[in-house]
């Protein structure tokens, strides 16, 4: 098999064949070794490495899914202050202000490069995440002396080239592992590939992140006990990265990959990495104390002390930096170099925290040292420098792509609308299905008709009973619409967080979403209540002729349906549930009894008349 250099798309020229993570598949006795020739490099000492990669062997290839481009993100003087509210006393008002966060702040990402973002608890390694994702209001927050360069330009990097693995990983409890990673793998993956070579993509992602073992278990809830209680939390940590790693981004982000992981399992997920990065890929981890393994597979470290830079550049060189310093002594016998690094950190900010200031003067002298340097930016130059020694940048031959070519390379969304909205509705019929609240709804549905059978069964058709049949009616309405009202304000306030972030990734749109929510919450909401009409309508003896009951029928189902709209408007509106419920019961009732049944329409005041006419019970 045989690819093309392809230079002028500024792509990678190494596809999901390539992919060590992805593509390789489960070797078996009987597999074959597939030659992988790739023009400018075909020599033995790069076969040798490839197989060293574990890209040999395999028993089928997956096809090719779309070429990587190749991007390097730069952050130059990154000064992120976003607005705070801040309390002067016990008694006095929230006031806002400008927190910096972050102080002249310089690094990049950059292909074939694996960098490490090191620092104590508070020094802002989460907020430059955020900051090189894309994720802040760079016009707001960020002070203007600050740039985000994509490949050399200035813009906004597309979401769908960035994955993002938080520390706080939000995944749906109800969903299995396998469940939860083919999710993403089909939305991120083209439309072309079949549903079978999806799987083939997810078997493989599984199998190297090791979740074979867990891949029917149940995400479960974090810290959960009993039948809440899902896979462990370093299972969980991996799922989120397969979730991500799936898609195969060009620039990989993570906020603490290793947290909960045991010390076997956080060094194969770092040479997973380690080996993505060598194909092309931009990654970036925030981690905290590495094991001496870990900390040797880095190409570029940042350190970080309260916002401001400590060192950054090659990791070999932050001991010799931080030896010269004269606050600092030598590193002590038989001590990890992570190590003995967070607790200089430490104890400088313990100090004076002259770190910092020490490391800026060292770039000062540097860029006098180095004439090339002084007109652009040091760290870009470096990394370029870097870049052309590598023996693989010079055989690849590759060139970075403009960011139009980057904003052109993909569609927005990689699946259609009906294929989401598909995927959308599967995932929220088996979340529900641990929830049990379909389950509930029927027994408070069969309670609800009970009562109401028992109270008005079988009313005599004269005149003597039209007050018991008008206030059947506006009960019928009104404990149906009520509870729709509030079963459906609850259904975005627990995945909002999931939503935004899924969105910002660019993995589906806002109408499908929506759609699926409203679609598989229809059992509770509609489906239920409409059974529970029928049920009342023949038992309490109102008008038997078909042309009465499909009137009655369908004005009780629109009825339904706008309660359902109005409770999902106050979902969407007001982010709190808990206020969202306290106001929900107040807008229903007063909203009821503007419908005519105790007030008649002709004498409610001119005051309130607007208000009634968006009464659902009008």
């Amino acid at each position: 098999m045989s690819y093309q250099s392809n230079s002028e798309s500024g792509y990678s020229k190494y596809k999901v064949l390539d992919y060590i993570i992805m593509c390789s598949t489960v070797t078996s006795p009987s597999s074959t070794h597939v030659a992988i020739d790739i023009e400018e490099n075909n020599n033995q000492e790069d076969n040798d490495d490839r197989v060293k990669l574990g890209i040999g062997n395999t028993t089928k290839a997956l096809p090719s899914l779309r070429e990587v481009p190749l991007v390097e993100l730069s952050l130059n003087s990154i000064t992120y202050a976003p607005s705070t509210r801040s309390s002067g006393g016990t008694n006095s008002k929230l006031k806002q202000k400008r927190t910096t966060v972050l102080s002249n702040v310089t690094t990049s990402i950059s292909p074939n490069t694996l960098s490490a973002w090191m620092g104590p608890s508070g020094c802002g390694k989460t907020s430059l995440v955020s900051v090189a994702a894309g994720l802040i209001d760079t016009n707001n927050d960020l002070i203007e002396s600050s740039s985000i360069l994509i490949n050399g330009e200035k813009g906004n990097l597309p979401k769908r080239l960035v994955g993002v693995v938080w520390q706080d990983d939000l995944l749906l409890s109800n969903l299995t592992v396998k469940e939860t990673v083919r999710f993403a793998a089909r939305l991120k993956t083209p439309k072309h590939i079949t549903n079978n070579e999806v799987e083939m993509l997810v078997d493989t992602t599984l199998l190297k992140l090791g979740l074979t073992h867990v891949q029917d278990s149940l995400i479960g809830m974090p810290g959960g006990s009993g039948k809440s209680r899902g896979i462990s939390g370093g299972e969980r940590k991996r799922v989120a990265v397969a979730v991500e790693l799936v898609a195969r981004p060009s620039i990989l982000i993570l906020d603490e990959p290793t947290s909960g992981l045991d010390a076997s399992t956080a060094h194969q997920l770092m040479v997973t990495l380690k080996s993505l990065a060598e194909l092309g890929h931009s990654i970036a981890v925030v981690i905290h104390q590495p094991r001496t393994s870990i900390f040797n597979m880095f190409d570029n470290l940042l350190l970080l002390s309260k916002g401001k830079v400590v060192y950054e550049g090659e990791p070999s060189g932050a001991r010799q930096f931080l030896e010269s310093c004269p606050e600092v002594g030598t590193l002590p016998a038989e001590t990890g170099l992570a190590d003995w690094i967070m607790d200089v950190i430490n104890d400088d900010e313990k100090k004076d925290g002259t770190l910092p200031s020490t490391w800026k003067e060292h770039c000062l002298k540097q860029q006098q040292d180095i004439p090339q340097c002084r007109s652009g930016n040091q760290l870009t130059q470096r990394h370029i420098a870097n870049s052309r020694r590598s023996s693989k940048f010079s055989q690849m031959k590759r060139r970075l792509s403009s960011l139009k070519e980057l904003e052109e390379s993909e569609p927005k969304f990689q699946a259609s609308f009906f294929v989401q909205l598909k995927l959308l509705i599967k995932r929220a019929l088996k979340q529900q299905r641990g929830q049990r609240l379909t389950s509930v709804a029927a027994i408070v549905t069969f309670a609800w008709t009970l009562f109401t059978c028992l109270a008005w069964g079988r009313l005599p058709d004269n005149t003597t009973y039209v007050y018991s049949r008008a206030s059947l009616l506006f009960f019928v309405l009104i404990a149906q619409a009520n509870g729709v009202v509030n079963s459906s304000v609850m259904i975005f306030s627990s995945e909002r967080h999931l939503l935004s972030r899924e969105r910002a990734k660019k993995l589906y749109g806002v109408l499908p979403y929506f759609t699926a929510m409203t679609l598989s919450d229809m059992i509770n909401s509609v489906i239920l209540p409409t059974v529970y009409g029928c049920v009342v309508y023949w038992v309490c003896n109102l008008r038997p002729t078909a042309s009465a009951f499909f009137s009655y029928l369908l004005v009780f189902y629109l009825t339904i349906s706008a309660a359902q709209s109005m409770g999902l408007f106050l979902s969407v509106l007001i982010p709190n549930s808990k206020i969202a419920l306290l106001l929900a019961p107040m807008l229903c009732l007063s909203l009821f009894i503007l419908g005519g049944f105790y007030m008649p329409l002709n004498l409610i005041p001119p005051s309130l008349e607007w208000y009634s006419w968006i009464s659902m019970a009008r």
